[in-house]
């Protein structure tokens, strides 16, 4: 017997859709054509497939089995597109991707090399920016993507979750402003607190986490570098809220300590975000195609 896949195309579709006529808008054909196209494949094999059934079709017993099947097959060619599409556009083109600085140097490295393995041809141009610039960048398409923070209210983006993140309160060891390593959220309207600068995903974070237990924080600095943060926390200047996979190293060798709120720390969900699906050029599906392949976008940290 030699399949005709158009057949059997039309009879997944319907079948998927649970409908003669969505499978037709999908196809982009009309509905007859889609009842002709099942009917030569029910004569064909010379069973009954499906039936319709008011404004739906049921499958029969042979229906439902072959509809198993037949969606492994598509499944399967609609891998072999996203390979071939993968294969040409890594021949030439540019991918412009926005991220702020922590994640620029802690989490955008791993992602543009295991991006540049199969795509070596594509030209990447990173773009660095506060979380604010990063979306503002998106929504005027100056890039096609950016690793910012997860907003759920915001609806002018879509975005491609990847993990959340535990935001760690830092001190210096041995801190002279903490009565200990575990203390009340409550006492963070006493302590001198460093602030990343405005834009920020994790200072917009941080105070909506303050906000939350209606503490007004004690700013003593503000700043947009994270060496100098990291650095201003070991001089024991003030504390900070900065992210678990940005401070491990500093954790590990003993440079910074975690303090332990009783009520818990406060989290960041980020993702790479973009504005349309229709404005994505095809270097941009294929990076995010690449995400569904990984489960190490930041290494993992232990508490």
């Amino acid at each position: 017997m030699i399949l005709n896949m158009n057949q059997l195309r039309a009879f997944y579709t319907a079948a998927k859709q649970n409908s003669i006529t969505k499978a037709a808008e999908v196809l982009m054909v009309t509905p007859p054509a889609i009842s002709k196209q099942v009917r030569q494949l029910e004569e064909t094999i010379g069973m009954k497939l499906l039936y319709r059934s008011g404004n739906t079709i049921e499958l029969t017993d042979i229906g439902r089995d072959v509809f198993r099947e037949s969606e492994a097959v598509f499944e399967k060619i609609t891998e072999m597109e996203n390979y071939l599409e993968d294969i040409s556009i890594g021949k030439l083109g540019e991918l412009r991707i926005g991220c702020p600085q922590t994640p620029a140097k802690y989490i955008m490295p791993r992602l543009i090399a295991r991006f540049k393995e199969t795509h070596p041809g594509i030209r990447i141009i990173v773009d660095q920016g506060t979380n604010m610039e990063m979306v503002r960048n998106l929504l005027t398409s100056r890039n096609d993507l950016a690793l910012i923070r997860n907003r759920p209210d915001d609806r002018r983006l879509k975005m491609k979750v990847l993990r959340n993140e535990e935001i760690l309160l830092l001190a210096a060891p041995h801190s002279r402003h903490l009565p200990g390593r575990e203390i009340s959220v409550t006492l963070l309207d006493r302590l001198p607190l460093i602030l990343p600068k405005e834009g920020s995903a994790v200072r917009d974070v941080t105070l909506e986490y303050l906000q939350r237990y209606k503490i007004s924080p004690n700013v003593v600095m503000e700043s947009g570098s994270i060496g100098l943060v990291k650095e201003l926390i070991r001089q024991d200047t003030g504390l900070c809220f900065l992210e678990r996979y940005a401070v491990a190293e500093d954790l590990a060798r003993e440079r910074l300590t975690a303090v332990t709120i009783l009520e818990g720390s406060p989290k960041v969900e980020f993702g790479i975000g973009y504005f349309h699906k229709k404005h994505l050029s095809p270097a941009a599906w294929a990076f995010l195609r690449l995400l569904d392949k990984l489960d190490d976008i930041v290494p993992t940290v232990s508490s």
